[in-house]
């Protein structure tokens, strides 16, 4: 018979609250969540698995990687290049190749590569070596740089010139080479800055230089005498240039100590990670923010930021969706070095020798079980001191394979619950063994099921939990029922 009850509607879920109490979340934004993914259409996903690059085994006796990059020698010729503890590799005829030859590479955590690709040539500086490398096939060299600079901690190839920023004893200067000659310096191709430099980031018509005094940018003139005019646009700036992203349309995001701003253009940069705040940006380690990293996955319209949550290394990504303007995470579960995209996934270095691949379609985490979860918010359906009975949840999720189910918690202060169970395989169907007809599947069709409720509180929130290796969810949305009984005196503690 049908139930008499009323109903609030949770999801589909347009971001992650951090910044205000689990009550005061709208019902189309969570309060929390970890390891789980927010679809284009607001469904929660547990996020992809881990697995390594074309599943090689650790490289150079299990050495940090401190650098990881892909690049197009010419046309029709791909390289991934890794730096792992004092080695050079590429990746060549299905192994990692030693390319490192006589160059001298200091082995360390925080020895991190800058790279940039310079017509067909992989540059890359770092600030713990005097001379930065490069190579375009075959074995590396070391890069001539005229005995102009030493030791350069930032890089980019702009206007056709290769450029690099904080050099040995002149932490505010930028040099460049010669147009199309990564390797020719002239003796005043520099410029100096009232600020530290600390990231170079190519745009449309600029190079953007970021700097401890704000973000300049240096634009072609076409003048040979004077190739470039210097103009001061902000007051702050990115603090490294691993952390600063690059976006379609001339945008770039960029990470400072309260927060992630974006700028494009003008005087003024923007906080976009409000909701962050409070809950999640206080407990990361600040005095290293300096190491985070962060990759734009253009197919996902996503910003990773791998980010320091309480330990010295990058144990944890924030996602930024630039089209959606939401945020979700965290993804944790391991630590990260450094980040980049290859063959159009995110990909990332650790420290123990292996390059990750971090859309892996195992649903583990190198064999290992993910343990992934969401909470809802706890909007009040009548009002915060209206008392209701909750009655029944139904849960709106994709069909799994047989035998696989997510756990649903019922939450609030004035609550005692128990945990429940879903199955995920859908009343009357069974993926892999029914038969599915080809233009049935052209449309995504949600299964539902009811999950019992209990308690008598004006807020509830909901949890979902899973963690089994192999196996994965995508819930899409729920209903809440409930009976509206009143409001009641409710006494002070202890009374």
């Amino acid at each position: 018979m049908p139930l008499t009850a009323d109903s609030i509607q949770l999801g589909p879920w347009e971001g992650v609250r951090y910044d205000v109490p689990v009550e005061d979340v709208a019902p189309n934004e969570l309060s929390s969540m970890s390891n789980v993914r927010l679809g284009q259409g607001g469904e929660a996903s547990q996020r992809p698995g881990t697995l390594s690059y074309n599943s090689l085994g650790a490289v150079n006796s299990g050495a940090t990687i401190t650098m990881c990059a892909q690049f197009n020698s010419d046309a029709t010729t791909e390289h991934t290049v890794i730096v792992a503890g004092n080695k050079i590799y590429d990746y060549s005829s299905g192994v990692w190749t030693d390319r490192t030859n006589s160059l001298t590479v200091t082995a360390g955590d925080d020895n991190t590569w800058e790279w940039a690709e310079c017509n067909g040539v992989l540059a890359a500086t770092s600030s713990a070596d005097t001379n930065g490398f490069k190579i375009s096939g075959g074995v590396a060299t070391a890069l001539d740089d005229n005995s102009r600079f030493a030791n350069g901690k930032h890089n980019a190839w702009f206007d056709n010139r290769y450029w690099v920023g904080n050099v040995n004893g002149a932490t505010n200067r930028v040099w460049f080479s010669n147009i199309a000659d990564i390797e020719t310096w002239g003796a005043t191709s520099y410029f100096n800055f009232g600020g530290i430099v600390t990231a170079l980031i190519p745009s449309q018509n600029a190079l953007t230089v970021h700097t401890t005094e704000g973000i300049y940018t240096l634009i072609p003139t076409g003048n040979v005498d004077i190739p470039f005019i210097s103009n001061k646009q902000t007051a702050r700036a990115g603090i490294d240039g691993r952390s600063c992203v690059a976006l379609p349309g001339d945008v770039q995001l960029m990470i400072l100590e309260d927060g992630v701003y974006e700028w494009s253009g003008g005087a003024e940069i923007h906080k976009i990670s409000e909701h962050l705040d409070g809950g999640y940006w206080p407990s990361l380690t600040q005095s290293r923010l300096h190491k985070a990293h962060a990759v734009y996955y253009p197919s996902e319209n996503e910003v990773w930021f791998f980010l320091p949550h309480g330990l010295t290394n990058m144990d944890q990504v924030m996602v930024w969706n630039r089209l959606k303007r939401r945020w979700f995470g965290p993804y944790k579960g391991w630590e990260r070095n450094c980040s980049t995209l290859i063959d159009n996934e995110v990909h990332a270095g650790d420290f123990d020798g292996f390059l990750l691949d971090h859309n892996a379609t195992t649903n583990t985490d190198e064999g290992a079980s993910i343990s992934s979860r969401f909470e809802t918010g706890a909007p009040s359906p009548v009002g915060p001191d209206v008392t209701v009975r909750w009655l029944m949840g139904r849960h709106y999720y994709d069909a799994q394979g047989t035998n696989q189910y997510i756990t649903v918690l019922q939450r609030g202060a004035e609550l005692v619950t128990e945990a429940k169970q879903l199955d995920l395989q859908g009343a009357g169907f069974q993926l892999d063994a029914d038969f599915l007809d080809i233009d049935s599947l052209a449309e995504l069709v949600q299964f539902s099921q009811d999950v019992p409720m209990q308690g008598y509180a004006p807020q509830t929130s909901v949890e979902v939990q899973k963690n089994v290796a192999g196996e994965t969810f995508t819930h899409r949305k729920m209903f809440l029922r409930y009976k509206p009984l009143g409001r009641f005196i409710k006494d002070q503690p202890g009374n």
